[in-house]
């Protein structure tokens, strides 16, 4: 499912792992080798192609302390995300016109460690800019895709117009409708 709404610089890259879980098809791409290449390509990813041989379980064990973070951040789920930060430690790259903290790779790391390793400094960056809170789930129930909300208010409430945007407007107005006791198909 391609949104209009993706997410800044390299937080675009951690927006793509959460939605390797594709809640609107019921697909996890992060099932097989295979499937999760397909999607990275298709997503414009740097990390695609992955090797055929990779080990996906830290993959989605990962992705989904990520996505609970984003959406439940509780004491475990914290807890669990530093567990994996310190084994993927960070350091701090001064650029030209800013800093930017890096992943302290070994020289040859695994291509799922170095997408978790790579997505731990993203996703630490992206809290101190303020940019991890733009993160949102899509109010859609039957999509939750994960997109960005650049608004200051974070009024946004669907990963894209068409066509979440559009089925949720259509369900509120025959909502309203059914209410006043007039009856429409379901969408």
């Amino acid at each position: 499912m391609d949104t209009d709404r993706p997410a800044p610089g390299a937080l675009e890259e951690v927006r793509h792992l959460l939605n390797t879980d594709d809640r609107f098809h019921g697909i996890d791409h992060g099932q097989d080798v295979g499937s999760l290449n397909r999607f990275l390509a298709r997503a414009g990813s740097a990390y695609a192609p992955l090797p055929a041989t990779a080990d996906l379980r830290p993959y989605r064990a990962f992705r989904d302390v990520v996505r609970d973070l984003l959406l439940r951040p509780s004491p475990s789920t914290r807890s669990a995300f530093n567990d994996v930060a310190r084994r993927h430690p960070v350091r701090v790259e001064v650029g030209e016109h800013a800093a930017r903290l890096r992943w302290a790779r070994p020289s040859r790391p695994a291509a799922v460690e170095r997408i978790v390793g790579d997505a731990v400094a993203i996703v630490h960056e992206a809290m101190l800019t303020g940019q991890w809170e733009h993160l949102r789930e899509c109010q859609r129930d039957d999509c939750r895709w994960i997109y960005y909300d650049p608004t200051p208010t974070h009024a946004m409430r669907w990963c894209s117009t068409d066509p979440c945007g559009n089925v949720m407007k259509v369900r509120a107005y025959r909502a309203r409708r059914a209410a006043d006791g007039h009856h429409d198909r379901a969408l």
